[in-house]
């Protein structure tokens, strides 16, 4: 099934395919929670059906990302938009070298040895390509050719990241020829695919960062981990997330595993459940933290730096940046972890306990070119810009985050029986939820189609039928393991049937209809649902389904449901 790619994933596609044109290496900035996996995918796709319908020999692709975590989600996105094609996995025992796409570690690609096995490349794609000045990323990119002049033969690349930046001030410009598509946090927000941020400073009058050394164009790890915890940061911390935050899940930074221990014993001790993940933990150790996590039973999580790229927890709605920073690309990773959509979040809270925001902007910048590069800041660090004031928000490159001051964030608390969600936006259906907290459409006089979680990992798409258990024609999976939940749900939306369309859409005329039929006072009362005085047409068909939907689905959704 072909997933309907949002404007902007198209368009990224679009620039990417006609990189080979005019380049040899080009890149894509988008922010997190963007979809650049997606866009990544569809742009594998394309251009292997392409080179096969040009009759190239070299039409593979070889991915590569400087995380198992990223390399994993990569190659489940790849095979999920194109099933058409062999995907592989090269690290470790695994060692799918003749896959049509290969994605593996730039750990292990920087061996010759895997390399001269990987054959007839015609795409290396860098995820995460800020890193793409390291030794690793060069020794990949040219074995396969991507140096060569335009016209000689060797692979294209593409490159891919939320934050063409970096600290140590290297020069992106000399790996990458051209950023051929670029889309800010701001218009992401301002078109509705992100939330909204909205930042909370907290001074801590003892934390002293003048004697804090600095590495590669950032702030000591070490002697930042030594200042933080000689100082009131963890305490300010808890009683600042307590005042503004209480309810709320989410992720703390910290510059140490020490530190985030910290950060965690001040929280768990005015109540509220925090444990720390880091790169030393045993993989599915951090994988059970994580989960933890999504199914709420955990509400902060405290890491040193391993949740900044390619963790997907969209239900955080807080972002403690505890871990002061100088550079932009680690705050604006920082900052986008709590920015995706999600079911009743509307907005997300910067809580920055170690001034991080006095320096940096959540505008995302571009700089390829080292410490010649064009940097704009603000005159002042404390001003206040909303983005709705932003006339064009194309023309801003700086922005600071917008303070709360007297103004605190409007939480939306409690839940409704009904709920219109728009995770994919742009959706066309009526999205409701069944008493037991799972998604689904209902789609014409025969179907509810379903988004629940999958018992290894994602999220489940399928259609059950309202009435018909057991047997053929009851039910049928749509999509399976599909990773992020927005895209679970367009999977979903892109099920609903030319004739079902009336039903499910959530602007169908006859929602807002106050004159209701005997006939549909009659359905609510054969089901066990009260009609009100002033009910709409719409309001009586959602409650109609919800009961019924729970009825039907919620006794069958699987136990780890997050």
């Amino acid at each position: 099934m072909t997933l309907t790619l949002r404007p902007y994933q198209r368009e990224a596609v679009d620039a990417a395919l006609a990189i080979p044109a005019t380049l040899r290496r080009g890149a894509i900035v988008l922010p997190t929670g963007a979809g650049k996996t997606v866009v990544i995918a569809r742009a594998i796709k394309e251009w292997n059906a392409l080179s096969k319908r040009e009759g190239r020999r070299d039409r593979r692709t070889v991915l590569g990302a400087h995380r198992i975590e990223l390399v994993e989600q990569a190659a489940k996105m790849i095979r999920l938009m194109a099933p058409e094609l062999r995907v592989g996995i090269v690290q470790g025992d695994r060692d799918n070298t003749g896959a049509d796409v290969v994605c593996a570690m730039t750990q292990t690609l920087a061996s010759e040895r895997r390399r001269n096995r990987i054959k007839n490349v015609g795409l290396v794609v860098i995820d995460e390509c800020h890193h793409s000045t390291a030794t690793s990323y060069q020794a990949i990119m040219r074995h396969y050719g991507c140096y060569e002049p335009k016209g000689a033969p060797g692979a294209w690349s593409l490159g891919v990241t939320a934050t063409m930046t970096r600290a140590d001030k290297s020069a992106l410009g000399d790996v990458w020829e051209d950023i051929v598509y670029m889309r800010s946090i701001a218009e992401m927000i301002d078109d509705g695919y992100l939330v909204r941020p909205r930042g909370l400073r907290v001074r801590v009058p003892d934390l002293d960062l003048r004697g804090v050394r600095r590495s590669r164009g950032d702030y000591s790890e070490s002697d930042l981990g030594r200042a933080i915890e000689d100082s009131l940061a963890p305490e300010k911390v808890a009683e600042a997330y307590l005042e503004h935050a209480a309810e709320k899940q989410g992720i703390a930074f910290a510059p140490t595993v020490a530190t985030a221990q910290l950060y965690a014993d001040a929280l768990a001790a005015v109540g509220i459940k925090a444990e720390i993940v880091h790169g030393m933990m045993a993989p599915a150790e951090r994988a059970a933290a994580l989960d933890r996590f999504r199914d709420g039973t955990t509400q902060v999580l405290c890491n040193c730096m391993v949740l900044t790229e390619g963790t997907d927890l969209p239900m955080a709605e807080v972002c403690v940046v505890g871990r002061p920073t100088r550079n932009k690309g680690l705050f604006i990773q920082m900052v986008g972890r709590v920015l995706r959509l999600w079911p009743g979040k509307d907005s997300a809270l910067i809580l920055d306990v170690v001034g991080a925001t006095e320096r940096n902007s959540l505008l995302g910048s571009v700089d390829l070119f080292g410490e010649d590069g064009l940097k704009i800041e603000t005159d002042d660090p404390d001003a206040e810009i909303e983005l709705d004031d932003l006339d064009d928000l194309s023309r801003i490159e700086e922005a600071e985050i917008a303070q709360v001051g007297a103004d605190e964030p409007s939480w939306l608390y409690g839940q409704t029986e009904a709920v219109v969600v728009d995770l994919f936006h742009g959706s066309r259906s009526m999205w409701l939820r069944t008493r037991g907290g799972t998604w689904f459409i209902p789609a014409g006089q025969s179907r509810y189609i379903v988004v629940w979680p999958n018992p290894e990992s994602g999220w489940d798409v399928l259609w059950l039928h309202r009435y018909a258990q057991g047997g053929d024609g009851s039910f049928g999976w749509i999509e399976r393991g599909v990773p992020d939940l927005a895209y679970a749900m367009a999977f979903a939306d892109d099920n609903v049937t030319r004739a079902e369309k009336d039903m499910a859409a959530r602007e169908a005329f006859w929602r807002d209809d106050i004159r209701t039929s005997g006939k549909m006072r009659r359905a609510a009362e054969n089901v066990g649902v009260t009609v009100r005085r002033g009910m709409t047409a719409g309001e009586i068909s959602n409650a109609i389904n919800i009961k019924m939907a729970s009825d039907r689905i919620d006794w069958m959704v699987p136990r780890n449901d997050r």
